[in-house]
């Protein structure tokens, strides 16, 4: 089973904007989880990847589709989990006594995933984490600070929800910054970045999608991001680079609907397209998610 990196567009853009943050991503091709589960390797691969009480509740997970996605999340949760603790700690006794099975992901009061520490040394510097799933795809991602991960489908029944979650100032920044786009494709991408950033934040000042405003797009090129000013020349990209589209988003807090704000409060959400898929990741300063907790 071959788990990936996130598209290489996205992670040098995170690499740029979240370069204060320790952070491991990886994503894995669900069709590929699902045929080796049809081969008969499932035992193998709890086996490998999950602890004894993360077995039982796959085994009561009977809903197919529930079932690989639940399993395909903790695997790339587990997989950028010890990445990150790998990479911290050169210590070789504590390195070799990290693997994935004493690793265990819990929930939250609110679903939110976290790691229990109680299986493992004391003095490890336990990350933050997040999980999504997306009919062919499951992803997550490990990180020093608070943050969020979410792809979603291109959908056209993003389409009959849009009021929901995007404002038509929202709708029209997005046709005049990515005009190379189909506005599938532009809900895609805002649904995406809206949704990491819910998951970044805690539970008890958890926004909702209309409370988050989508003001600016800088979008990528070879020498980095560029900002998109109204006015500016845009060429049209072709389709391959189309389906690579990286950018930006910044998204503030609309004042007024959760007191547990402060004014003002933006999050920066690293977006693309990915063969038919968009993602987001949002990682919050250690000090923003503290002060609202």
């Amino acid at each position: 089973m071959q788990l990936s990196p996130l598209p290489e567009s996205l992670s040098l853009t995170i690499s740029k904007i979240f370069a204060q943050t320790r952070l491991q991503a990886t994503m894995l091709d669900l069709d590929q989880l699902c045929t080796l589960l049809h081969n008969g390797e499932e035992k193998a691969i709890c086996e490998k990847w999950l602890h004894r009480d993360e077995e039982e509740k796959l085994n009561s997970l009977h809903y197919e589709k529930r079932h690989i996605e639940w399993l395909g999340g903790r695997i790339c949760a587990k997989e950028a989990s010890l990445q990150y603790l790998l990479g911290s700690h050169a210590n070789q006794s504590k390195r070799a006594g990290l693997h994935a099975q004493i690793l265990q992901i819990m929930p939250s009061a609110s679903g939110r995933p976290f790691l229990d520490e109680k299986a493992l040394p004391q003095d490890l510097n336990m990350p933050h984490i997040s999980i999504s799933h997306s009919k062919g795809y499951a992803m997550a991602v490990a990180a020093s600070s608070h943050c969020g991960i979410d792809i979603q489908a291109d959908s056209k029944g993003l389409e009959r929800v849009k009021d929901r979650f995007c404002s038509r100032e929202e709708e029209e920044l997005l046709g005049h910054e990515l005009k190379q786009l189909q506005l599938p494709q532009h809900l895609t991408l805002l649904w995406a970045a809206k949704e990491a950033v819910k998951k970044a934040t805690t539970l008890e000042s958890m926004p909702g999608f209309l409370d988050l405003m989508l003001t600016h797009i800088q979008t990528t090129a070879r020498e980095g991001l560029v900002s998109r000013m109204p006015g500016m020349a845009q060429e049209r990209p072709t389709p391959q680079t189309e389906s690579q589209t990286t950018c930006l988003f910044t998204l503030e807090f609309q004042e007024g609907q959760k007191k547990s704000f402060s004014r003002g409060l933006q999050f920066q959400v690293a977006v693309c397209l990915h063969q038919g898929y968009g993602i987001g990741l949002c990682v919050i300063p250690s000090q923003v998610g503290e002060n609202n907790a």
